[in-house]
């Protein structure tokens, strides 16, 4: 058995699962076997992100129905499969949501999530974090603190795409900071720029509670881009000189223009957003000002592996305020149904306790 196989009889479990596009139901479903190399982990936190409302909706690139979706999550090993030598029953762990094919030149390079053929929890049929228990890989999974809450190890998933952002930037000491969307990314973003000690540091979001909140986690201007020109009031407070760092963590209509305009000559622009359609921006300005574009995509174990290094210093002692609300799995249908109708636009992170 692994990480695709269910046993045909045994042990079931509830999970949340996407039967169709637009349908979200609790069902039951064998729990599954860890194959050699493999672990069982049983949840006890799951985060609900954007992709997965995506997935609900019937409109991520690769996360489609029928699915039982979830990626940011924690638990404790319940079971291990044969030849894993590194993790024990009981363990709390963080878990990395992805494995690489561990034969290309990415995975050999230790960059494994470039890898061509990376696998991620919750995709096609490999059951996910809203499920009570799932597969993973010895690797994927990351010791806990025995301080840390389950719901803040949950977290470490979400802040580790805003902190391998940070790292792929190159942020230095001082330098001054515009974060483009304070959704949950953004404001991981904000979180991780932060631990490294920016200097002025400005963000964008249309929800009020979203800016008030960004200003608590260390913003010094938070601005409505429904109602300001971002780019005009950076470059007013910067003395036209615009910031050294712009992170787009919205894939907002205008949002790249905004970014470029926003960054001084020779800044860096780095993309966190996933654009699927549009998103150009003139390369005329890109060039003439020399701009660095940076993309960034996802994690290794070396960002999880900072990130518990930081909560345990206390860098982290934010996460808390960022959970809009707390769920049981039963709720969890009607949650993803709002969070896919836009009625909950001030959401930051909804978790679900097991």
């Amino acid at each position: 058995m692994g990480l695709f196989e269910q046993p045909a009889r045994g042990r079931v479990m509830k999970a949340m699962k996407f039967p169709e596009a637009g349908k979200a139901e609790i069902v039951e479903v064998p729990v599954p076997t860890p194959g050699p190399g493999e672990v069982l982990v049983r949840v006890k936190a799951a985060g609900i992100c954007a992709s997965d409302v995506a997935a609900f909706k019937g409109t991520h690139n690769f996360r489609r129905p029928p699915v039982i979706t979830g990626h940011e999550l924690a638990g404790e090993i319940e079971r291990l499969g044969p030849d894993v030598a590194g993790r024990r029953v009981g363990d709390r762990v963080a878990l990395e949501p992805h494995v690489g094919c561990g034969r290309c030149d990415y995975c050999r390079q230790d960059n494994y999530h470039e890898c061509p053929d990376k696998r991620f929890v919750g995709v096609g049929d490999w059951i996910g974090a809203f499920a009570e228990c799932l597969v993973a890989t010895e690797s994927m999974c990351h010791p806990m603190p025995a301080r840390m809450p389950f719901e803040e190890a949950a977290m470490l998933e979400p802040f580790c795409v805003g902190l391998h952002a940070v790292r792929r930037a190159e942020l230095r000491i001082g330098e001054t900071v515009a974060i483009l969307g304070v959704g949950t990314i953004g404001m991981m973003t904000l979180l991780a720029a932060r631990c490294g000690g920016p200097g002025w540091t400005a963000v964008t979001d249309p929800s009020a509670a979203k800016r008030d909140l960004a200003i608590r986690c260390g913003a010094d201007v938070a601005l409505d881009p429904t109602r300001h020109d971002p780019a005009a009031a950076i470059l007013e407070a910067t003395g036209g000189m615009g910031v050294d760092v712009v992170f787009v963590a919205a894939a907002a209509p205008g949002v790249l223009e905004q970014a470029v305009n926003a960054c001084r000559r020779m800044g860096r622009i780095v993309i966190i957003a996933s654009f699927f359609t549009g998103g150009g921006v003139e390369a005329r300005l890109l060039q003439q000002r020399e701009q660095t574009v940076i993309g960034t995509s996802m994690y290794t174990g070396v960002d999880y592996r900072l990130a518990i290094r930081l909560w345990e210093q206390g860098c982290l002692a934010q996460f808390p305020a960022l959970v809009t609300e707390r769920i049981r799995l039963d709720q969890a249908p009607d949650a993803v149904a709002a969070l896919a109708a836009g009625k909950l636009p001030d959401n930051i992170k909804t978790i679900i306790e097991f």
